[in-house]
């Protein structure tokens, strides 16, 4: 199923807007907001349509619906999300019940270090160690018990993992670590905004930093962060250091 129909065409229109004059277009200036404001207007549109159905006028609710859907095709163009990649998501899943189609989610959560430490531990270490030959004594620098940490698991083993570090209001977002047979599927991606989402939420931190290594510089900067200063080596890999305003 393509890009037709009055949807199709308001989708092609707002991907259209993109780096338009936001004094010409109110998408546009959506646009210029960034990503960050889209979703906000989005959740704004969904809460009213939520109360014109619960209040049941049809009419103001098929205008709300219309509105909703609207923001929704802008906060999706701010990610470089296409209509094309939501339709054929759901085409996925076109056959499978909804209880199978949630427990092949990935399910991202806080962990308790206390009682999960190891299962962080060991996917870093496959990671970390195994493959990219980082020496044990620096992945293992005894600071896990201070940080929070994430981890995401896929068909209830875990696959993913993360930490942060927080110091004065910034927040230092380290050992990404997604295993092998779990790259590829938008995994990363979806912890990071996870991460990301709960920090945002959190009025004393304004702005979360990583060390990135360069392969990954691409993945980080569609996430919002931006590259600064010169690279340099972390554990014999090249990195750069990265920073993304939360607010």
């Amino acid at each position: 199923m393509g890009q037709g129909g009055v949807l199709g065409r308001l989708a092609r229109t707002v991907a259209a807007r993109r780096g338009a004059d936001p004094e010409s277009s109110h998408t546009a200036r959506l646009f210029s907001r960034g990503p960050e404001k889209c979703a906000e207007k989005f959740g704004e549109e969904a809460i009213e349509a939520i109360i014109e159905a619960v209040k049941g006028d049809r009419a103001k609710l098929t205008a709300e619906a219309a509105d909703v859907l609207y923001h929704l095709l802008v906060m999706l163009a701010a990610r470089d999300v296409s209509l094309d990649d939501v339709l054929a998501e759901l085409a996925r899943r076109e056959g499978t019940s909804g209880i199978a189609e949630k427990a092949a989610r990935p399910q991202i959560r806080r962990a308790d270090w206390a009682t999960e430490g190891a299962l962080c531990t060991e996917i870093r270490h496959r990671v970390f160690v195994e493959e990219q030959r980082v020496p044990k004594a620096l992945e293992i620098d005894g600071e896990d018990p201070s940080c929070r940490h994430w981890l995401v698991f896929l068909g209830g083993a875990p696959v993913a993992t993360a930490r942060v570090r927080l110091a004065d209001g910034r927040a230092k977002i380290q050992r990404v670590a997604v295993a092998a047979e779990a790259r590829g599927t938008g995994i990363g991606a979806a912890l990071m905004q996870a991460i990301l989402a709960e920090l945002a939420a959190d009025p004393a931190v304004s702005e979360a930093w990583l060390e990135s290594q360069t392969h990954a510089l691409a993945f980080y900067e569609r996430l919002g962060f931006v590259a600064e200063g010169p690279e340099f080596l972390d554990a014999g890999l090249p990195h750069r250091r990265m920073r993304r305003a939360l607010r």
